[in-house]
């Protein structure tokens, strides 16, 4: 909602129209992510999520939680461009707009940065500031108080799935009821084989909304996005969206003679 607000300021001899400033008051739908397990993949989901949103459309800004050593700023190949961090907003150095840094290929999404922060709740007032600069806001296991939705990632193995129990217990406890899902590193072949449950039995089973399917991707340590990977951030970002709920297809390619020596393969691996 834009609305103009129009400061007058009245003197004895004279009426001084001192400004009008517009005012954007949409606010941003703002995505915890979180995982009580490590490993899950929280930041390059968090990543993955945010560069298909910026993609299709929408304006994104992602708050890395490492406060020690910027690991989505790393992922995103942004390490050491930050020019302030939420640590000097923390000290009062700068406003909280001059720590986002844009992504240099994606104009649409952007990056805050939190190295060397110690009030963690210096993030959350940051986030408040900037709040009307963006659509989605997604926040790497940071800033919960000021988020309206929670985003569980996990594995699609037993104790991440247990794991993925409590978070949605404690985040359930602490206020926050509109709590999705992400299944990463889920493979086709393991389900055929009966080794691991569907994206969709995981999600039942933790009575939670499945959001993302994510599918295995075992370039991702090298720093390297495969095609199918980035396919399935992007039908992530239509069901966040709300503009169509569907969920990657981690089963193609594995049924059939060829996917029976795929699967044999990466049991190899």
């Amino acid at each position: 909602m834009i609305y103009a607000e129009i400061i007058y300021f009245y003197t004895k001899k004279q009426q001084i129209l001192l400004t009008a400033r517009v005012y954007n008051c949409s606010m941003a739908k703002k995505i915890y992510m979180t995982s009580f397990k490590g490993g899950t993949g929280v930041t390059t989901c968090c990543i993955g999520l945010g560069l298909a949103l910026a993609e299709s459309g929408e304006r994104t800004l992602i708050v890395d939680g490492d406060t020690k050593s910027g690991n989505a700023m790393l992922i995103a190949n942004l390490r050491n461009m930050q020019v302030y961090t939420l640590a000097d907003y923390e000290r009062g150095a700068c406003r909280a707009k001059q720590t986002i840094l844009t992504h240099p290929k994606t104009g649409n999404l952007c990056f805050m940065p939190s190295l060397n922060l110690k009030d963690l709740s210096a993030a959350a007032k940051a986030v408040t500031d900037v709040d009307g600069l963006f659509d989605y806001i997604l926040l790497d296991k940071i800033a919960i108080e000021v988020c309206d939705s929670a985003f569980i990632v996990t594995e699609p193995f037993l104790p991440s799935v247990k794991s993925a129990d409590c978070c949605r217990s404690a985040l359930a406890d602490g206020g926050i009821k509109d709590i999705g899902l992400v299944v990463n590193k889920i493979n086709g072949g393991q389900i055929l084989s009966g080794d691991i449950m569907t994206a969709q039995e995981i999600a039942t089973v933790l009575h939670t909304p499945l959001k993302a399917v994510i599918p295995e991707d075992l370039t991702l340590c090298a720093g390297k996005w495969r095609q199918s990977t980035l396919k399935a951030f992007g039908i992530a970002a239509q069901t966040v969206t709300g503009k169509k709920e569907s969920f990657c297809n981690v089963l193609k390619g594995y049924a059939g003679m060829s996917g029976y020596f795929k699967r044999k393969m990466r049991e190899k691996i």
